[in-house]
């Protein structure tokens, strides 16, 4: 067997640093197929769908095409430096926080997993109240407290459902998704004839005021854009975790391992397509609040028999599928990274449900959301990561790793202690122009005012500024650094 495929190949990995579940996915049990992922992607894509479209600035002035073209270049500037991260964990099988390794360090890795990790739960526990408030249509009783029923039964009853099929593992999650996006795509189906049998608006119509194309659309459009970019920043991160379980260890012809990078490009594919549907959806039910898909198609299913129920089955299963495929697998897999030989994936992905539900209980009970803000702000710092290993892969070492040095100590990646300080320079760095502008208006909970007022102007496309900087620095003085031979280690 090649050591692509058996880590242990080339002597056993550090237990330390490795256990069942970080080992390349081509020598686990797990091995995802192109419609286990497409499955993921369309739960994700209907529940993101609706949050970019109601969150974006001036959208009742852009004409539908419009539209679709803003969502569109906010996932490619999000997407494709994730494909370029995504293409380490497809070719060689390890998981995001793995690969890390390979830029940061073996102990230094455990920065971005950490700061992935907070950020992971924080919007895993407020994504639950979608599923939360899935139950509460089914039931009608939102609860003792409110209309989400936080404090009643139905989030309990929702965090129980995420817990059975994560303490599945992967695996789980793949049965599950293959259930859940049928019958989503049945309730898509069935808001979408009952809307075109009961229209309430025309489909697709030009707005009263419509943009051009010409200078005035792209300076209408720059902050839609920033917006639907900020929704993509944590997504983008998310995906490389997911991808690497359908890693293979393939071989080509000539002895190189082989990749299938097709499956992350199926997910702007169907982000699309859903953007398309729900502005159709929206035009023909007449529906014009701000929301989320869950409200869009409880609103389309309006005076239809048994309408409240396909809405709630939707919003369920869509939720468990996507909440659980984007943000616990990610904050699963860097917290068993920090410290594997104690947890292993489906131990912290309980802790990281676990840790998600109460930060989410302990900000709706104390009406103290600042946690969103910071959250927030944490995703500027994901450009950064992208930056340096992008530039790590595929300029440093040109797409060539050996899987088996990500799990040992005093191999390659283990610079100094353990920390690459070249990649904690360019983080920090990269992560004050990302975020030092920024007074956290993204979240929509207020500001006051940026940190860094002198950055305010990089406040809109931080997350491309942290890019580009930190993925430019890291280059620079890796290459420095080779120049100066052992000294500049």
């Amino acid at each position: 067997m090649s050591a692509l495929r058996d880590p242990y190949a080339e002597g056993a990995p550090d237990r330390r640093y490795a256990n069942a579940d970080l080992l390349p996915a081509g020598t686990g049990e797990f091995r995802w197929r192109w419609w286990d992922f497409a499955a993921v992607w369309v739960c994700v894509s209907w529940t993101l769908a609706a949050l970019m479209l109601s969150g974006m600035p001036g959208a009742d002035r852009f004409t539908w095409p419009q539209t679709l073209l803003i969502c569109c270049l906010a996932q490619l500037l999000v997407l494709l430096p994730s494909f370029l991260v995504e293409h380490a964990g497809d070719r060689y099988g390890v998981p995001f926080a793995v690969f890390a390794r390979s830029a940061f360090g073996i102990r230094g890795a455990a920065l971005p997993a950490l700061l992935r990790f907070a950020s992971a739960c924080v919007w895993f526990g407020f994504q639950a109240d979608l599923g939360v408030q899935g139950i509460v249509l089914l039931t009608g009783d939102p609860g003792p407290s409110d209309a989400f029923g936080f404090l009643g039964p139905a989030p309990l009853v929702f965090l129980g459902l995420q817990l059975w099929i994560v303490t599945k593992g992967p695996r789980g999650l793949r049965r599950f998704a293959d259930l859940a996006a049928p019958v989503l795509i049945a309730g898509l189906a069935v808001a979408f004839l009952w809307v075109s049998t009961h229209p309430r608006g025309p489909m697709l119509p030009e707005p009263a005021r419509p943009v051009g194309w010409g200078a005035d659309f792209w300076l209408e459009a720059a902050p839609a854009l920033a917006a639907a970019t900020a929704l993509f920043a944590a997504v983008g991160l998310t995906v490389p975790d997911l991808v690497h379980l359908g890693a293979r260890g393939r071989r080509t012809e000539d002895g190189r391992p082989g990749s299938r990078l097709g499956v992350g490009l199926l997910l702007p594919v169907l982000m699309t397509g859903m953007s398309l549907y729900t502005v159709a959806l929206m035009s023909g039910s007449g529906y014009a609040e701000e929301g989320y898909a869950g409200s869009l198609t409880l609103h389309a299913l309006a005076g239809m028999p048994g309408g409240t129920v396909v809405a709630a089955a939707m919003l369920i299963v869509a939720t468990l599928c996507g909440n659980l495929g984007l943000n616990l697998v990610s904050a699963a897999y860097d917290l068993s990274s920090t410290a594997p030989s104690r947890l292993g994936f489906r131990g912290a992905a309980v802790v990281a449900a676990l840790a998600g539900s109460a930060v989410a209980w302990w900000a709706r009970s104390s009406s103290d959301y600042q946690v969103l803000v910071w959250a927030d702000l944490a995703e500027g710092f994901f450009g950064t990561v992208s930056g340096i290993l992008v530039a790590e892969y595929w300029i440093v070492r040109g797409t060539r790793l050996r899987p088996a040095d990500l799990y040992r100590r005093g191999g390659p990646f283990w610079y100094a202690g353990g920390w690459n300080w070249r990649a904690v320079v360019s983080f920090l760095v990269g992560g004050v122009l990302a975020v030092g502008g920024s007074s956290g208006e993204n979240s929509g909970l207020g500001a006051n005012g940026p940190a860094l007022p002198f950055l305010s102007a990089l406040d809109d496309f931080g997350w491309l500024a942290g890019l580009v900087a930190a993925g430019g620095l890291y280059t620079a003085l890796t290459r420095w650094a080779r120049r100066a031979g052992p000294a500049g280690d």
